[in-house]
């Protein structure tokens, strides 16, 4: 027969937890039905802090390439490179590599066919060896006619590579998955057709959006949304107002938000109504105008920001 409790008796500690647990839950769950609080506010309360990597198997580099995208990712001995700035960046990118030791590149991704992303890429493809080449299809009447645009694809024949059309598929980097996410829509400006790359390294993961903007952001969040929360966001469109909407920043809930763009660039990149939106969910933002070039290094556990000289900058 089960003892009744005698009055007076106290309450155990771990029955009191359970039961101020339960009141907190069924209050926060009120709230949340009326629409006061978030339905991402557990998310929020628990997101905590990373500890420091140590066995480091994976690198993501957001390379400094001025007012532009450039992006790499090194997992156990394996390299994919996500876009090159303008042309006169093919040159800086290529010393970043070779400081690095890298001479292939499994993954050559051009984002979408604009300058400041796919100029250096030419370069790139002509001088190392290239395994795969991918670009977002688009539509034929807005293909670019552009000379860097015709560079790129003569620099891939010459090569005797193939474009490969970026789709919805996941493939293995080193110890890291690397998930695509194709464009999907009908868009009236180039940006929307950015193909969107998810990096997965154990319990750390880095989402790079190009310079996908508001309607196309809404769009991937209808088909994809269990699939994008990430760490790591690298924000669309170097930080404009157009990009990282609220509806993508709460699919993404990232802890960490990276902006590529140059110093004093005439497009006032990044806008202060972007930030102050990227400043509610993150707790860092780091940007290549201020702190150069960014490396999150990571063990699949941990996770340390370093820029160029090796300075830890989440101290």
């Amino acid at each position: 027969m089960a003892r009744q409790k005698t009055k007076g008796q106290k309450v155990s500690p771990k029955n009191l937890l359970y039961f101020i647990t339960v009141v907190i839950i069924a209050v926060v769950a009120y709230f949340v039905g009326k629409g006061n609080i978030s339905s991402d506010f557990f998310k929020d309360i628990f997101k905590g802090s990373d500890k420091a990597a140590v066995a480091v198997e994976t690198t993501v580099h957001f390379i400094d390439v001025g007012q532009g995208d450039c992006t790499l990712v090194y997992s156990d001995g394996e390299a994919m490179l996500i876009d090159a700035g303008e042309k006169d960046c093919g040159l800086i990118v290529a010393d970043y590599l070779d400081s690095l030791g890298i001479t292939k590149l499994k993954f050559v991704v051009g984002t979408h066919p604009h300058s400041d992303h796919i100029g250096g890429l030419s370069y790139i493809v002509e001088n190392y060896d290239v395994e795969t080449v991918i670009l977002p299809k688009v539509p034929d009447d807005m293909t670019p006619t552009t000379q860097t645009y015709e560079d790129l694809l003569e620099a891939v024949s010459a090569k005797g590579l193939k474009l490969h059309a970026a789709r919805d598929e996941v493939m293995e980097l080193g110890t890291s998955s690397i998930e695509f996410f194709e464009p999907v829509g009908d868009y009236s400006d180039l940006n929307d057709y950015s193909v969107c790359i998810k990096v997965i390294h154990g319990e750390n993961s880095f989402l790079i959006t190009g310079d996908t903007e508001e309607e196309a952001e809404e769009n991937l969040v209808k088909r994809a949304r269990n699939s994008l929360e990430a760490k790591v966001l690298k924000l669309g469109h170097h930080g404009s107002k157009t990009a990282s909407s609220v509806t993508l920043l709460d699919a993404v809930n990232p802890r960490y938000a990276v902006i590529s763009c140059g110093s004093g660039n005439k497009y006032g990149h990044p806008n202060e109504e972007t930030l102050e939106r990227v400043e509610k969910y993150a707790d860092y933002i780091f940007r290549t105008d201020i702190q150069g070039t960014i490396i999150f290094e990571s063990d699949g556990e941990g996770l340390n920001v370093v820029d160029q000289t090796g300075k830890n900058l989440l101290e």
